[in-house]
């Protein structure tokens, strides 16, 4: 038996990129869709967005992007 990817799914990183999504978001791959490129394209289509971060992509749901907010900082010590 061989064994072939199928593709990924692409999550929701939550409203403020540190946090899940509150409703567990995911962009399914399509049967097309072979890489995480492929399949944030197809997100696109349905209010997905994409932002860069240092070393990272967030991936933002229609809800989590429409309630977006500030990361709580970091305490000082």
């Amino acid at each position: 038996m061989t064994a072939y990817p199928i593709g990924v799914e692409v999550a929701c990183d939550g409203p403020t990129g540190r946090d899940d999504c509150p409703h567990s978001a995911a962009i399914p791959a399509a049967f097309a869709s072979r890489t995480a490129r492929q399949v944030r394209a197809d997100g696109r289509a349905d209010g997905w967005t994409t932002r860069r971060t240092p070393g990272r992509l967030l991936d933002l749901c229609p809800n989590c992007r429409r309630t977006r907010t500030r990361a709580p900082e970091e305490p000082t010590r």
